[in-house]
């Protein structure tokens, strides 16, 4: 068994508020004797699920969310 602890960040813009977060996860990656890959997240010492599944919006619980490369959130702001 192999384990790897990684931390990846997301931008989120919510397509129905236009709400805009950014969020770095704790990933812990295990692999078993088969190959077979297990992602666990964490965000702030909790599990949480995947954020690249059924991401919700924070503001107004739509699903209606763009997932897009760090930094993208914080660069609009500063324009708003």
């Amino acid at each position: 068994m192999h384990s790897q602890h990684i931390q990846r960040s997301y931008s989120f813009a919510c397509l129905e508020c236009g709400h805009g977060w950014e969020d770095t996860y704790d990933i812990d990656l295990t692999s078993d004797e088969h190959h077979r890959i297990t992602a666990v997240y964490h965000l702030g010492g909790v599990s949480v699920p995947s954020p690249l599944q059924s991401p919700r919006c924070p503001a107004c619980e739509s699903r209606k969310i763009r997932i897009m490369r760090p930094g993208r959130v914080s660069t609009a702001q500063r324009y708003e």
